[in-house]
């Protein structure tokens, strides 16, 4: 994908300050890295700051924002006080020499947990090529380190020991890389094309991986979550290495000259769809304890040691091959597979209609002039924009990309006296795509990031709200996709933060994801910190890939709605909570590839299950299930009319 080349956030790598040749000539190693250490540098500056600013305020007990805090005389800062501006780290068309792994070489990229070093901050990466085919990073043939068992990656996201068995890091949000080619060259069979993490979100997309005899295509690190697709692997012993991950997505892999495995994963919770059947055949387990769903599939297919639930192309639901059910939605008719579009030479950038991003300016009057400017395309410029909502969405616009920019919530907002951001308020026969948004914790309210008041058919992709409410509808009958889309709305409101300096009230009550009478398909949904999650109100939904945090109900299900789960992971519950995990009020509601698991014994779930069926009241506890582990509960509800 191509961006036009006055946006700011825009890293051209072949341009100054780097000058990196690509031309297949000179070594690039050093360069890259320079560009990864000095965009991750300010993390570790935002850490310290934040740090001393804790200390400056002289009191036990205090806050900055919803996560970093002193408590009993303990530092915690989980993020700095301020995400850093976003930055796109772009490689025109051409071949760029590569002779050792492509990372960041800070040793101290982390946050600090209890006063010590925690985990690694390696977040917000965001590699883009300009063309799949036409851009390459390349390992020099028979390069240093790469010998037999070395098992090196040439493109490695984080930079530390034992990110592939033990966790290493559940802060590293909405790393992506998209748009080229990985090629491990010749003479390198321990090489790694491409080793990733991404908790929460994360996305990999529109990328070729190219191995001759090679170890492994792409690796995804221990507690990884988001959604990896449109992906060619070829000429390797394993295409992609999935074990100890989170919830991940695996969607429209081609694989070729894989000698070993497609997948070799263990303990993990993955849903596969768009695979060739050969190719699913190829999928191995390691371990114990896995979930898998398997989308279109061979329902045969079956593991001893995991959880295999296939969905065949009759709609037929096997678990461990053994028919249990079948698919109650209708299928969703929105076109999923535009991410390889260039921008439109019919765009706006907001800063040309005088958005300023740096925070103090509010944006809110400049923005809009942007979206009524008739421009398909409607780009942001990186930086923080101080909003007050809301912003009308026309017909004419078909395209959002926040480019991961970052908002700040202003008054209007925060009070609810805005109800959302943006209102996507016309209709049009063509889809609206809104994409790549990081907002942070600036952004923060009793409102929505999107309030859907038309009948329009929409794609959210890559987006990240760490402290606000992402979606509710006014308006039914639209079809909505969900790509890798993650939510927080803040934090616990048993949680003893709910007393921190300058934050009232609590916005645990804001429902992250609101759907009335919608088609909602949805791969790597995360809602986290609400009282409730999801709500699914006469709505068909199908979610391919659940995570959840904190003690709320995380779907309820009313009035006739149908949804469908296939591989979820539930944790840090409330043993006493008197809500259900899952609520369900005369509809539909079928849940396959559970996990739920505590913490500790009090940060645990209880009751799993309310279903209120003509007036009468069952109720499932975690007690009842049959399924445990060392490693949780798995289980799988089917709780229909």
């Amino acid at each position: 994908m191509k961006y036009p080349e006055k946006l700011k956030n825009i890293i051209d790598v072949t341009k100054a300050p780097y000058y990196a040749d690509n031309t297949g000539k000179t070594d690039c190693t050093a360069i890259l890295r320079q560009i990864l250490d000095d965009l991750l540098n300010r993390e570790i500056e935002g850490v310290l700051k934040t740090e001393k600013k804790l200390h400056s305020l002289g009191e036990n007990d205090v806050y900055i924002g919803f996560e970093s805090r002193i408590e009993k005389n303990l530092v915690r800062v989980i993020f700095p006080e301020f995400v850093p501006d976003a930055r796109i780290i772009y490689f025109p068309k051409g071949i760029y020499l590569v002779s050792d792994t492509v990372t960041y070489t800070h040793k101290n990229l982390k946050n600090i947990f209890d006063s010590k070093p925690g985990f690694e901050l390696s977040r917000g990466i965001h590699i883009l090529g300009e063309s799949n085919s036409e851009t390459v990073i390349k390992l020099k043939d028979n390069s240093v380190g790469f010998d037999v068992g070395a098992n090196k990656p040439v493109i490695s996201l984080i930079n530390c020991d034992g990110c592939l068995e033990k966790e290493t890091s559940n802060v590293s949000q909405l790393n992506t890389v998209t748009d080229l080619t990985i090629d491990c060259g010749i003479g390198n069979p321990g090489a790694v094309g491409l080793r990733f993490i991404a908790n929460n979100s994360g996305s990999i997309s529109n990328v070729s991986v190219i191995g001759n005899n090679s170890d492994t295509g792409i690796q995804l690190a221990v507690g990884s979550e988001g959604v990896f697709k449109n992906i060619s692997v070829s000429g390797f012993h394993t295409g992609v290495f999935a074990n100890k991950t989170s919830v991940c997505v695996l969607k429209n892999f081609v694989f070729d000259d894989i000698s070993d495995a497609t997948v070799l994963t263990g303990r993990a919770s993955l849903t596969v769809c768009g695979f060739e059947e050969k190719d699913i055949k190829k999928i191995k387990f390691i371990g114990e304890n896995g979930n898998y769903a398997i989308i279109g599939g061979d329902s045969t297919l079956d593991s001893v040691e995991n959880t295999v639930y296939v969905a065949d192309k009759a709609g037929g639901i096997y678990e461990n091959g053994r028919h249990i059910g079948y698919l109650n939605v209708s299928e969703n008719k929105v076109a999923l597979e535009s991410e390889s579009a260039d921008i439109a030479e019919n765009y706006a950038v907001v800063e040309d209609y005088g958005a300023v991003g740096d925070g103090s300016v509010d944006s809110t009057a400049a923005i809009q002039k942007a979206f009524d400017s008739g421009k398909e395309t409607i780009l942001f410029s990186g930086g923080h924009y101080l909003v007050s909502g809301g912003i009308n969405v026309p017909a004419t616009v078909k395209r959002i990309d926040f480019m991961f920019c970052d908002f700040f919530a202003g008054e209007n907002l925060i009070g609810g006296k805005a109800n959302a951001l943006f209102i996507i308020n016309e209709s049009n026969k063509k889809p609206l795509i809104v994409e790549h948004l990081y907002t942070f914790e600036q952004f923060y309210g009793h409102f929505r990031l999107i309030c859907h008041a038309a009948k329009r058919d929409l794609v959210l992709r890559d987006l990240h709200t760490q402290t606000a409410a992402m979606y509710y509808n006014t308006v039914a009958g639209s079809n909505v996709v969900i790509d890798n889309c993650a939510c927080t709305v803040g934090t616990y409101s048993n949680d003893c933060i709910i007393s921190r300096k300058g934050f009232k009230p609590e916005f645990c009550e804001m429902i992250p994801y609101e759907f009335h009478g919608q088609t909602v398909t949805a791969f790597n949904l995360n809602p986290e910190r609400a009282d409730e999650e999801v709500l699914n109100d006469n709505s068909k939904l199908t979610v391919y890939g659940f995570k959840v945090e904190g003690p709320g109900t995380a779907i309820k299900t009313v009035n006739g709605g149908e949804t469908t789960v296939f591989v979820f992971s539930c944790g840090i519950g409330d043993i006493t909570a008197k809500n259900a995990l899952f609520d369900n009020d005369n509809s539909d509601v079928m849940l396959f590839g559970g996990k739920i698991f505590g913490v500790t014994d009090q940060l645990d779930y209880n009751l799993i299950l309310r279903s209120e069926k003509g007036g009468k009241i069952k109720k499932v506890y975690k007690s009842e299930l049959t399924a445990i582990t060392k490693h949780g509960v798995k289980y799988s509800l089917i709780d229909k009319r």
